[in-house]
């Protein structure tokens, strides 16, 4: 019997016979969802099998490897004359971008690769090793496309550890690495063919053909000079000593108006940067401008030199906080700072340990690097005069 004429529950009985294993729960699914031979042949997305037989590579394997078998063919005696499109492509010898089929075999790997996986010897940390199941890998699939889906990754990734499972990930979902070194091959082996007309169709896609003309160094300094330019306009000695008197006021406050800061800093910033070019210190510099000893002071300093498109302030916590968890892990349980960044923390509430963390991470980090933390650090008033 063709597959489009069978009912739902003679599609079950023929995945059966195939040697799918069909689980009462997944029975149910095919019922519920009126997924009969007709369904089958109209052709069922990654999404749908993956629904079907959820949590096993091996019966979405399987079910498509059913499904190609029994699919039925079209046959026509009819003359089938290439559009002129195709005659052009043929022509030029220009690759055609395809779809990997439904169903992937996982191709033979060169001899001393396929013996140790006959073996079941774990390539996968052998760097040789895995670099040719890599590129067996990727000339399968360059066969149809330089550009696979996401989703085409996947589905060979998988396939591999279906086929080999003792070359799973030992975390993750099994096949992570596996997918991205795939991703890093076909993104290696593109880089060459600049000229190609499927790459610079993709390049133009997503638009990538051309780059602004102002490299990012003009950019920066054409921001930077405006920026100074807009802070130097109606500002003198008198003016600026107004804004620091403000800004002394604010600093003295247990919850300074940030706005009224922000603004005041801003109109100082030229000044500011003059005096530092002519020589006043660092302790002079924090003496005048307090404002500038506070993280996000110093943040926003950072950001008016050097303008970026990202705050700098959340770039950095966003990154730093990244690190923490590793990076507190090498701090020696014997280092002084340590036990006491521990006491502090171990009486501090809930709410305030994230905070605590970052703060300890900053300070552990010279002795990480095996620096002198007195180059780095200063504890009160003893602060260097440079």
């Amino acid at each position: 019997m063709a597959l489009r004429q069978l009912s739902t529950e003679e599609l079950i009985k023929k995945l059966v016979d195939a040697g799918v294993e069909i689980t009462a729960e997944e029975a149910q699914r095919f019922r519920e969802n009126d997924v009969d031979g007709e369904t089958v042949d109209c052709g069922l997305t990654e999404a749908m099998i993956a629904y079907l037989f959820d949590k096993s590579f091996k019966k979405q394997l399987k079910f498509r490897d059913f499904v190609s078998q029994h699919k039925e063919v079209i046959l026509s005696l009819d003359d089938i004359t290439p559009d002129v499109e195709n005659l052009t492509q043929i022509e030029r010898k220009e690759p055609v971008c395809q779809r990997l089929p439904a169903v992937m075999s996982i191709p033979c790997f060169p001899k001393d690769v396929q013996s140790r996986l006959d073996a079941k010897e774990i390539c996968q940390k052998v760097p040789r090793d895995r670099n040719k199941i890599i590129r067996t890998l990727y000339e399968m699939m360059a066969q149809y496309t330089m550009y696979p889906t996401n989703a085409e990754y996947v589905q060979v990734a998988k396939a591999l550890i279906v086929k080999y499972p003792f070359l799973k990930d030992v975390e993750g979902n099994g096949y992570h690495t596996w997918h991205m070194s795939l991703k890093r091959k076909f993104k290696a082996e593109r880089a060459p063919l600049l000229n190609n007309t499927e790459v610079k169709k993709f390049k133009e896609k997503f638009h990538q053909a051309r780059k602004s003309t102002d490299g990012p160094e003009t950019l920066h300094v054409k921001r930077t000079k405006t920026f100074v330019e807009s802070c130097i306009v109606g500002e003198d000695a008198t003016s600026v000593e107004a804004h620091v008197k403000a800004l002394h006021e604010q600093y003295r406050k247990t919850q300074p108006d940030l706005a009224i800061v922000k603004d005041r800093m801003k109109k100082t910033f030229a000044w500011r940067r003059r005096e530092i070019s002519e020589g006043m210190t660092i302790k002079n510099i924090l003496m005048k401008y307090p404002f500038l000893r506070t993280s996000s002071g110093l943040y926003d300093e950072v950001d008016a030199i050097h303008p970026l498109t990202v705050n700098i302030c959340r770039r950095f916590n966003e990154g730093f906080t990244a690190l923490l968890p590793n990076l507190l892990k090498l701090v020696k349980g014997t280092l002084p700072l340590k036990k006491l960044y521990v006491e502090v923390r171990e009486e501090a509430l809930a709410e305030d340990l994230p905070g605590i963390d970052f703060r300890g991470g900053l300070v552990f980090l010279p002795s990480i690097f095996r620096e002198n933390i007195d180059h780095l650090i200063s504890l009160g008033e003893a602060a260097s005069n440079s």
